[in-house]
């Protein structure tokens, strides 16, 4: 606690033992990014990782998966990483380096939350349409934020198989973004605050299948995912549109 407010930082401990584990006690040489994209080309030459080193490549990407719970810089590239954990290759070895690398040149990130005043909850959403080279599945991800605060940011990959477009993507994005918008809101209530929500999306077409009723020609969405229709028609929370460069859920979504 500070005069201005409040500072928070992750265990800088985490960050150390995860760059020792991975590339020694030496380090390596810096990157500026956390993640690269995978190409299609890498991937159909994607031997299985040593045997011997499944252990190690585990324990660091649960080390990894921990230390992102407070570092959505590495949400993304994280995220990735554990998806490989049941049977990890080389290329999925490969980006465990990466990303320990980034973090060799930024160790530590303090959050800064100083005394405020807001009106709203804003709840960004976005999704990389089949983004994943390997199985073209789409990532959701997106954060909270109160005034200038970050309070909670998700990345993660869509369940079921790939969507057939980017506005489906999108709209399933708005599903997961509205079920945490809500939650946020009655958690907030139980505080005796109440907390106006307001949802961003860079999609279009997804603001669209949000505020008609019922699917139209979508007939392949599941129709549990359709309470997002009625929460906006009833104004549980407010949708609304954000240019696609200014959308700060960018950042969960893309290497």
């Amino acid at each position: 606690w500070t005069p201005a407010g409040v500072s928070y930082e992750a265990d800088p401990r985490q960050a150390e033992r995860f760059i020792a584990e991975v590339l020694g006690d030496n380090g390596g040489n810096p990157v500026v990014t956390p993640a690269v994209p995978a190409k299609a080309d890498d991937l159909k030459e994607d031997p299985p990782l040593n045997a011997n080193m499944h252990t190690a490549y585990r324990g660091s990407s649960a080390r990894g998966n921990y230390l992102a719970s407070d570092r959505p810089d590495i949400q993304f590239a994280t995220k990735e990483v554990c998806r490989w954990m049941a049977a990890p290759t080389e290329q999925a070895h490969g980006a465990l380096k990466r990303l320990s690398r980034y973090l060799v040149g930024v160790p530590r990130l303090v959050f800064e939350f100083p005394v405020q005043e807001c009106l709203h909850a804003d709840i960004y959403s976005d999704t990389d349409w089949a983004g994943c080279p390997r199985t073209r599945k789409s990532t959701s991800g997106g954060c909270i934020m109160l005034g200038k605060h970050s309070l909670k940011s998700w990345s993660a990959t869509q369940q079921g198989g790939p969507k057939m477009s980017s506005a489906e993507a999108e709209f399933h994005g708005i599903v997961k973004a509205g079920a945490i918008a809500l939650g946020f809101q009655s958690l907030v209530h139980d505080l005796g605050i109440a907390l106006p929500i307001r949802l961003w999306t860079d999609s279009s077409a997804a603001v669209g299948i949000c505020q008609r009723q019922g699917l139209g020609k979508l007939r392949h969405l599941e129709t549990h995912t359709l309470w997002v229709q009625h929460a906006v028609r009833s104004a549980r929370f407010e949708l609304r549109k954000i240019p696609g460069e200014e959308n700060p859920a960018d950042l969960y979504t893309k290497s």
